[in-house]
């Protein structure tokens, strides 16, 4: 007798066991490349790839609270920074522009402490108007009018509204630079 394989013993219908195993494998890679190209994902980037670079200058506030438009500009460009593929610039160099107006600031007492009448829990809202802007073409790239975000927080002993109004500018700013991505 010869070896096992000579007479057909250890081989396959297909020639092999490799061979049947890429099969499985090339099959199994079909279905799946098919079932997540079919369910809208994509390794396209969320961003316009054509832009590069966004200047953000100071935000205008038409509030009378103070310093608020320093903190939304600052929070702007760290999100833009952190999650984005885009540099900021200075507005003589850069792609496009994302301008600003905080046109309201709300702060509301969802109840209160009925012996001390300090606040348990508050909401602050804050609302913009912005557009980005493509400076190259000059066509409008996004436009938002009365864009806002608020939060509710139940202050911790020794902690006051400027520590909800932070959370809301770090969420607002965040919705902000969601805004910037590519439409679905």
């Amino acid at each position: 007798m010869g070896s096992p394989g000579e007479a057909g013993i250890g081989k396959s219908f297909w020639g092999g066991c490799g061979l049947m195993r890429l099969m499985i494998r090339l099959t199994a890679f079909f279905i799946f490349t098919l079932a997540v190209g079919g369910c809208g994902y994509s390794t396209a980037s969320l961003y316009n790839s054509s832009i590069k670079t966004v200047a953000v200058p100071m935000w205008r506030n038409q509030t009378f609270r103070r310093q608020l438009q320093f903190k939304l500009t600052e929070a702007i460009d760290k999100n833009i920074e952190a999650r984005t593929p885009f540099r900021l610039a200075s507005r003589s160099t850069a792609d496009s522009v994302l301008t600003g107006t905080i046109v309201s600031v709300q702060e509301n007492v969802l109840n209160s402490n009925f012996q001390t009448n300090l606040p348990q829990q508050t909401q602050v809202s804050i609302a913009v108007d912005f557009t980005w802007r493509d400076l190259r073409s000059g066509k409008v790239l996004e436009v938002r009018k009365d864009f806002s975000a608020s939060a509710s927080e139940v202050p911790a002993i020794g902690t006051q509204l400027p520590d909800a109004e932070q959370i809301v500018i770090e969420r607002l700013a965040r919705r902000i630079v969601d805004s910037m991505q590519k439409p679905w």
